[in-house]
């Protein structure tokens, strides 16, 4: 037997004297169609009250800092312990976050695994949740010295060496940037207040030729145009 929380005459929102058992250390899953009350009993009742009996344990000075929660509209709700929250939006700001990340049950695992695992090493393929997959050809030579000859030879790995495993690419467009046919007192550079009398330029201008376009310049243009000013 399981702990039950036990909800009994809920009547947030649209709720109509709703009562609920609900097994503790089980999945529950509520559906119904839109608008039939699930998140009321939810997030408005049932989390709602588990997060004002958590900030009732904080002392009054620490809740003068919290907003005030009202008890939800339920006769009796009883059998709550703490409750996490996990909304249908996204986790973080980060891709990566999960319910793992987010609950602390990631580090929780992490520590349970280190002190009750075996370490394993293991072939290099065994982290290739954060190797990208590679193809080779040629010559391979084992760690007898026995030499083969593989084509388009596949080494898995669970990670895209390009976006690291985020799905998407954060980059700079150049050209966004740079116009690399202008010179700098022409207007080079986009960026908005960066104009070619600014102050923000003068640092490149005194450095850089003044007249010659993005493009042509070299790795030794700074220094030729050092070069120039002194003799002048």
């Amino acid at each position: 037997m399981h702990d039950l929380i036990r909800v009994q005459g809920a009547r947030v929102n649209n709720l109509k004297d709703v009562s609920v058992e609900i097994a503790k250390r089980r999945l529950t899953v509520f559906t119904g169609v839109s608008g039939s009350g699930k998140s009321s009993l939810v997030f408005g009742t049932i989390a709602a009250e588990s997060q004002r009996m958590i900030n009732e344990t904080y002392s009054t000075f620490v809740q003068g800092f919290m907003p005030a929660l009202a008890r939800p509209d339920v006769d009796v709700l009883e059998g709550l312990t703490t409750a996490i929250v996990v909304d249908q939006e996204r986790l973080g700001a980060n891709p990566r976050s999960t319910v793992g990340t987010v609950t602390d049950a990631h580090a929780m695992l992490r520590m349970l695994f280190s002190k009750r695992g075996t370490p394993y090493v293991g072939p290099p393929t065994a982290f290739s949740f954060n190797v990208p997959t590679r193809r080779a050809s040629g010559v391979m030579t084992s760690a007898k010295g026995e030499k083969t000859i593989v084509k388009d030879a596949v080494y898995v790995g669970g990670m895209c060496a390009e976006c690291e495993g985020r799905g998407s690419v954060s980059d700079l467009d150049l050209a966004q940037i740079v116009d690399e046919s202008l010179s700098l007192v022409d207007g080079a550079i986009l960026v908005p207040g960066y104009t070619a009398d600014g102050w923000m330029v003068a640092p490149y201008k005194a450095e850089l030729p003044n007249d010659v376009p993005i493009r042509d310049f070299t790795p030794n243009s700074a220094r030729t145009c050092s070069t120039r000013s002194r003799a002048r």
